[in-house]
């Protein structure tokens, strides 16, 4: 080994600070995406590794004085390794102070390079201002504690913003402000100045001997504050740092910081603060040696060795909770841990697998009731659903019937209206059909009697006369019998029928009504043919009607749906073929009678009009407008029935009869 080169004591404590500091350092700069508080721990944790290794050179001198560049590196490092920790003061997390901080950097900075120059030339004046930077570390860390304290959400003050805190109160006024909620800030100033109050300690007793311990003890406890020191820092660091950190780190951390303060502390304690070991001494320096090389080794070990037996013992049994939380996390209850260890670990993984099968138990009988609530519920929707339908189904039969109701109402004023306009106007016209008949048997006594006395040519022109005026006398005679045809039609239309009903075959009734219409229409028009299709119902059978009164209702049908196909078929052509379908059916208490065509339809602005007196679609001359209406009244007052219709402009249209059944010897209308 060099000359100048000899291992004390110090040196080995030295060594032990130089590896903890490069270990930390290391693993800080193997963070990725490090933080600004996280550079800055590098940063501090660099300068300390340099700080330690120049440190062991110094320490490991014979005369440490005779290698001045040795000393003046060690010097100027810690010079900047006390500027960088006041940086790292006011910098973590954020700065309240920062016109403060730059005074006292530029302050700082010439204090300690005045002296350092008075301690190389004798004047340890470095000890002081170290002592004093200590006392200003904790300082600053309470302030700033006290201040995160203060600044709440309501009365947040900006970063910054140079905020002053009084200490007018004193001690209890601060300790009164450190009692406030914590946040984790404030948390973390308080733990690094109770951490800093080790420094205050150390360089107390280096310039004060204030605990009175003698000179030769004052490296020994130097050395053993420091590691403690850096231990401490670190675990403070690591505990309230915003990058993510592994449990696996800080237990091998803390396993290797203990490590190396014992084996730094070891050679004060075997051999004491020895600074002359002489060339006897080959035990103790071997000793030192040993210690030497166990301290890195011993490192390597704990760094390479410690992870894996942690990870397979201690922490794969956290990640299988872990995991299995996350599971449970997202929703899966069917999970179960291996417990692999029998202590706390197991005893926590036992737990949780307790946990997740009362989960799973409440949530089986959650979903039970979940189930029997639905299934329930699906029930009362299913009856409040059924009770809608009915209470509508008995709204539109409400409507249906106060509609009907209206129309029949419309129809009895109608009718009432008609049968007055009929009384009014039969005098009147028996008198111009009597009177025209009379004036016409006049013409004739006229032109057979005194007409013949006259010349001839006057006679002449006097026959002339007297023919036009014979037809004019005709037309009005004519036209007199078609209008007594429509009031006796206005008449019969507002009187109630007084016929009796009668036990009446549908079937063969509608067949005959059917074959009369048809052959009617053949006998006026032999060019006209139609296919006809009845679909009679066997189970309707012999029903009670009045057979004179619905037998009119089915002409007026047929009728109608003949017209309908005759005049389609003369606007279609031959492509066309007129189809009558005539069907009867048995709906339960009641009978239904259907008259449907393919012909011309019924117009939308006619619908609603189609059972009105006097509305006709045909042209003038070949409706009256009292078909519709009277059969309508036929069919809802003589047989308490309903009348009406579907239909398709252009394509169909279908009159529906449905009538109550009657028991066959009532005579009156009994529905069953």
């Amino acid at each position: 080994m060099m000359e100048w080169f000899q291992l004390r004591p110090q040196s080995i404590a030295a060594l032990a600070e130089f590896t903890l500091c490069l270990t930390l350092a290391m693993y800080l700069l193997s963070i990725k995406n490090k933080s600004k508080d996280g550079l800055l721990i590098t940063g501090m944790f660099v300068l300390h590794t340099l700080y330690n290794a120049v440190s062991f050179l110094r320490n490991s001198a014979f005369d440490t004085y005779a290698y001045m560049p040795i000393v003046w590196v060690h010097s100027i490092i810690l010079v900047i390794l006390g500027l960088y920790n006041l940086l790292f003061c006011y910098a973590y997390r954020y700065n309240p102070f920062p016109r403060e901080m730059r005074v006292v950097l530029i302050v700082s900075f010439v204090l300690m390079c005045v002296g350092l120059y008075f301690h190389q030339v004798g004047y340890p004046w470095t000890f002081p201002i170290q002592l004093i930077l200590a006392i200003w570390f904790v300082h600053v860390f309470i302030r700033k504690a006290i201040f995160s304290a203060q600044v709440q959400p309501k009365r947040a003050i900006a970063p910054g913003s140079g905020h002053s805190i009084s200490f007018s109160g004193g001690w209890k006024a601060i300790r009164k402000e450190l009692e406030r909620p914590s946040t984790r800030d404030t948390k973390a100033y308080r733990a690094f100045a109770l951490w800093c109050l080790l420094l205050v300690i150390a360089w107390l007793n280096a310039n004060l001997g204030i605990f009175r311990i003698t000179s030769s003890w004052w490296e020994p406890l130097h050395h053993g504050i420091y590691l403690v020191l850096i231990t401490g820092i670190v675990i403070n660091y690591m505990t309230y740092a915003q990058e993510k950190t592994t449990f696996l780190a800080k237990l091998v951390g803390l396993f290797m910081c203990l490590n190396l303060i014992i084996l730094g502390m070891l050679g004060f304690m075997l051999y004491g603060n020895n600074n002359a070991i002489g060339a006897a001494d080959e035990h103790t320096r071997d000793a030192l040696k040993f210690l030497a090389f166990l301290i890195p080794i011993s490192t390597l070990i704990i760094v390479l060795v410690i992870p894996p037996f942690f990870q397979k013992s201690l922490l794969r049994p956290l990640n299988y909770v872990l995991e299995g939380v996350e599971r449970v996390n997202a929703g899966e209850l069917k999970v179960e841990v291996p417990v692999e260890v029998q202590d706390e670990i197991g005893a926590l993984a036992q737990q949780f697998n307790k946990m997740t099968a009362s989960l799973r138990r409440y949530a089986e009988q959650m979903e039970s009731l979940v189930a029997q609530r639905t299934a329930e519920l699906e029930r009362k929707s299913n009856e409040l659903e059924q009770q809608k339908r009915e209470l509508q189904h008995t709204l539109d039969n409400l409507k249906a019937t106060q509609a009907q109701l209206v129309q029949s109402e419309k129809m009895a004023s109608l009718g009432e209206l008609t049968a007055g306009i009929a009384h009014e106007i039969q005098n009147p016209l028996n008198f111009i059909n009597n009177f025209s008949e009379v004036s016409t048997e006049l013409v004739d006594e006229l032109r057979d009697g005194p007409l013949q006395l006259l010349k001839e040519e006057p006679r002449n022109e006097a026959t002339s006369l007297l023919s036009e005026l014979k037809q004019n006398l005709d037309k009005i005679y004519a036209h007199g019998l078609r209008a007594d045809s429509i009031v006796k039609g206005m008449l019969q239309h507002s009187r109630k029928s007084l016929g009796r009903k009668e036990a009446t075959d549908i079937n063969a009734f509608v067949d005959e009504y059917l074959r009369i219409s048809y052959h009617g229409l053949r006998a006026k028009d032999k060019t006209f043919t139609a296919k006809i299709v009845t679909e009679f119902d066997e189970e309707v059978g012999k029903v009670e009607i009045i057979p004179q009164d619905l037998g009119r209702v089915l002409v007026n049908l047929l009728n109608n749906a003949f017209y309908a196909v005759q005049t389609k078929q003369k606007q279609a052509g031959l492509a066309y073929q007129p189809q009558i379908t005539v069907s009867t059916h048995r709906l339960g208490d009641a009978f239904e009678i259907r008259v449907k065509d393919n012909g011309t339809g019924i117009s939308k602005e006619a619908v609603s009009r189609i059972f009105q007196p006097f509305f006709t679609t045909k042209p003038t001359g070949q409706g009256t407008g009292l078909g519709l209406s009277l059969s309508h009244d036929i069919v809802t007052k003589g047989h308490g029935g309903k009348l009406y219709f579907e239909t398709a402009e252009g394509q169909y249209s279908e009159f529906i009869i449905q009538v109550p059944l009657m028991h066959v010897d009532e005579k009156v209308l009994i529905p069953h």
